[in-house]
């Protein structure tokens, strides 16, 4: 597996480009209908949740032996799963304006992570095993 470092700056690398795409799709005529306008708090809570995410799995990898590994990935994504049903249901209860397009822009991220995700453990999935 990937040092910590590289993991974290390839995630930030992933994050920026996610980042820089919506503000060029934020800058359109008629983005507003696509892209809600309080998107950038998604956009951090989706990279501080991915960092969490990859520390986890990199003390995992390192501290738990190979059986448990496979424990160790799913925990980590149904950790994301709460915690980000926990972030869409302050967010709705606390009240923001177009529900339907701030939950859209959510899922549409959380997934962009979380095939992320799964493409880093594919990739690395030969030095996992061993």
């Amino acid at each position: 597996m990937q040092k910590l470092g590289k993991q974290i700056a390839i995630t930030l690398i992933i994050s920026g480009l996610l980042a820089a795409l919506i503000f060029i799709l934020q800058q359109l005529e008629g983005a507003e209908r696509l892209i809600h306008a309080q998107v950038w708090g998604i956009m951090i809570f989706s990279v501080i949740l991915a960092l969490i995410i990859v520390a986890m799995n990199n003390w995992g990898l390192k501290n738990l032996d190979p059986q448990s590994r496979t424990n160790l990935f799913l925990g980590t994504t149904v950790l994301r799963l709460l915690l980000s049903m926990g972030f869409i249901g302050i967010t709705l209860f606390l009240g923001i304006e177009n529900q339907i397009l701030w939950v859209a822009n959510f899922f549409a991220i959380y997934l962009f992570y979380l095939v992320f995700e799964i493409y880093t453990i594919l990739s690395n999935l030969r030095q996992i095993s061993s």
